[in-house]
């Protein structure tokens, strides 16, 4: 039997056949395992005009600064607590003229200068001058509220003045409470009670009102 040999042409007519084949076979292959353009546009509206329910139970909480915000600033005299052990109870006492004074706020000290700012935003009612401490700046932050800076020198402030947590008062100066250089005294009135600065620093103003 003689073997016919197929003409040029045939091939090249079933190659290319073969190849649109495949490729049709491809595309509904690949058509058949993508998701209708209709299920896309759903899903992605779906997505973006789901309602949103905003957070309206975390807000933040105003809290206060320290007096000073340099980072070499140390306790010189505590707070005195009556309720304190006797060790903490004598670093609280202040000698003065051989007196000792529990101390009602706490002394700060630095071996440098350091910048005296407000613990919070208030008005400034009263800037007094006295012979042991130097200056002392009385700074209202509500009708219950009010922080006293003792020993400031190079006074920024007037009264009346409006200002905003941070605000540099002046500069720490020497008294006669503390033997260092540079210090100051800082006390937190409330509701006519002094409170311990240290503990008022972990509040925030609601608990103040």
């Amino acid at each position: 039997m003689t073997k016919r040999k197929l003409r040029g042409y045939v091939k090249r007519s079933l190659l290319a056949f073969s190849i649109s084949l495949i490729f049709l076979s491809l595309v509904l292959i690949t058509k058949g395992l993508k998701p209708t353009n209709e299920v896309e546009e759903e899903y992605v509206v779906n997505s973006i005009l789901d309602p949103i329910v905003p957070v309206t139970n975390i807000t933040e909480t105003p809290g206060f600064v320290r007096p000073y915000t340099s980072s070499n600033v140390r306790i010189s005299k505590y707070f005195y607590d009556k309720n304190d052990a006797n060790e903490r109870q004598e670093e609280s006492l202040i000698y003065y003229e051989n007196t000792y004074l529990q101390n009602s706020g706490v002394i700060y000290s630095s071996d440098e200068e350091f910048d005296v700012v407000s613990v919070y935003d208030g008005t400034i009612i009263d800037i007094k001058q006295d012979e042991i401490l130097n200056n002392i700046i009385y700074v209202s932050h509500n009708s219950s509220l009010t922080t006293i800076y003792y020993g400031v020198k190079d006074v920024k402030v007037k009264i009346n003045d409006q200002i905003t947590q941070n605000t540099v008062l002046g500069k720490s100066d020497k008294n006669k409470f503390c033997t260092d250089n540079n210090s100051m005294l800082f006390e937190v009135n409330f509701d006519g009670k002094v409170l311990n600065p240290e503990t008022f620093y972990t509040m925030n103003i609601n608990d103040l009102n």
